[in-house]
């Protein structure tokens, strides 16, 4: 009864066994996987314990495994901050109402050392770097010679570049890496060894440019049209606004331009002839401007449009012509007289025509 009562509990309990690294390198995630064969279901889940070894047995972490199909298993630890030095691994038999579930066979335990290799690293270039679309990282790995190292860099959890092996010359390397955006940028470096160590960089913020557009307000202007004639010219009056005030023609026959200013001063302009039509600008109070227009030929008539910026309105004005015969005429004028020696050549050849 005895040896039938060992056999029943050597059939139930289960052969587990543990695998993990002998070695990983300070820095690296610890990756534990695990089988079993026996009576151990899916589901089935118990602790898995890592320990610092020393002189005594320290718990550094511990988490949960659950058995899939098949007895397979499986945990992670990280292995950041940690000292270099001999760890254990162990998996906890939960021996539900006393009895064992795992096999006395069972490798329940894994040893593993850390080695730090983070110390073969030197950053030269700066960790906080302004954006410029480029992170610069520069340094040196003491054991590399000229074999190279493998960099791998991360951005928002996400691989960004590599892992790739960059070019070492006496230990030093020097690379740039295209970036779009600020933020913290962690760049790890192996080699065909193992793990060697990693640096973290923080980009700034690129600087956004707020480009101001500006809208080009319109000039308004005012206008109005009338017929003229050499024998009867076109009258208009014009509500200037304080400010530069411009008054221009329309085009297709060659008009003279007139106009009196607020101070009744009489100003002529005529210099464009008919491809374009006449303009003048001056400097006005916010009063009433008179303009006459008429054609330069005598037997040029037509339709005149008086076009003014700056000017609350123009409107024909049949009460205007008593202003301009009341006017004496103006002191000067703005077109172009005949050259002074043109008249004294052609009074030359007058002279000695008669003579002969």
């Amino acid at each position: 009864m005895l040896v039938g009562v060992f056999l029943v509990g050597a059939a139930q309990a289960a052969y587990v066994e543990l695998n993990a690294p002998d070695t990983i390198t300070v820095g690296q995630i610890l990756e534990v996987t695990g089988s079993s064969l026996g009576t151990l279901k899916p589901g089935f889940s118990t602790d898995l314990i890592f320990y610092k070894m020393a002189f005594t047995k320290t718990e550094i972490d511990r988490t949960r495994i659950v058995v899939q199909e098949g007895g397979v298993f499986s945990a992670s630890f990280p292995t950041a901050g940690l000292d270099e030095g001999s760890y254990l691994l162990e998996l906890i038999d939960p021996k539900p109402e006393g009895s064992e579930q795992f096999s006395g066979e069972s490798k329940t335990q894994k040893n593993v050392a850390l080695i730090d290799r983070q110390k073969e690293l030197t950053i030269t270039s700066p960790l906080v770097q302004p954006f410029t679309g480029l992170l610069s990282i520069r340094g040196s790995v003491s054991t590399a010679g000229n074999n190279g190292t493998q960099l791998k860099v991360d951005h928002n959890g996400e691989t960004m570049y590599g892992p790739l092996y960059i070019a070492t010359l006496k230990n030093v390397f020097s690379t740039e890496i295209p970036v779009t955006e600020g933020g913290t940028y962690t760049a790890s470096f192996s080699d065909y060894k193992s793990y060697i160590g990693s640096a973290q960089f923080t980009v700034s913020q690129p600087v956004t440019t707020t480009v101001v557009t500006t809208t080009a307000v319109p000039v308004q202007q005012v206008s109005a049209t009338a017929q003229a004639s050499r024998n009867q010219p076109a009258y208009f009056a014009v509500d200037t606004k304080p400010g530069a005030v411009t008054i221009s023609t329309s085009s297709g026959i060659d008009w003279v331009l007139e106009y009196l200013d607020e101070g009744r001063l009489l100003t002529v302009v005529n210099e464009k002839g008919t491809l374009g039509g006449e303009t003048t600008t001056f400097v006005g109070k916010g009063g009433t401007v008179y303009v006459k227009v008429y054609p330069f030929t005598f037997s040029d008539q037509g339709s005149v449009t008086i076009t003014a910026q700056n000017a609350e309105s123009v409107t024909a004005c049949t009460s205007c012509i008593a202003l301009f015969s009341t006017t004496t005429p103006p002191t000067t004028t703005q077109k172009s007289p005949l050259p002074l020696f043109l008249a004294l050549f052609a009074l030359g050849i007058l002279l000695l025509a008669r003579r002969r």
